[in-house]
C-alpha cells in the first residue's frame, strides 16, 4: 500500500476514491471514521488519506489524482442514468456512482 493523497474532508477522499475504483485501482480511504475524535487526537492524524494497494496502478493513480485536482467548477448536472441532481464539482453522480 502507498498514500497518494491527503483529503481536506471526507467527502474529497470519497470522491478520489469513487474515481479510481472506476478506474479499476483498487484504493482504500483511511481515517473515514476519525472524525469524531477531534478534540482527543492531533487533527492532522484525523485527515483522510486515499491509499493505492496495488504498486502497478501507481502511475495510473497519480494521474487520476492531477485530474482530480485540476477539476474545475461547473455548471450542477442532472445524471443520465438516475435523474439526481449533483454539483457541477462531481464528476460522478453521487446517487448511482456512474457518469
Amino acid at each position: 500500500m502507498r498514500k497518494l493523497f491527503t483529503a481536506s474532508n471526507i467527502l474529497e477522499a470519497q470522491l478520489l476514491d469513487l474515481m479510481l475504483r472506476n478506474s479499476s485501482i483498487r484504493s482504500h480511504v483511511k481515517n473515514d471514521r476519525l472524525q469524531s475524535g477531534v478534540g482527543e487526537i492531533p487533527f492532522v492524524e484525523m485527515w483522510p488519506e486515499v491509499w493505492i494497494l496495488e504498486a502497478e496502478h501507481w502511475v495510473k493513480a497519480t494521474e487520476i489524482l492531477r485530474q482530480f485536482q485540476q477539476t474545475r467548477v461547473t455548471d450542477d448536472w442532472v445524471c443520465p442514468h438516475c435523474s439526481e441532481a449533483n454539483p457541477g464539482t462531481f464528476e460522478t453522480c453521487w446517487s448511482c456512482a456512474k457518469v
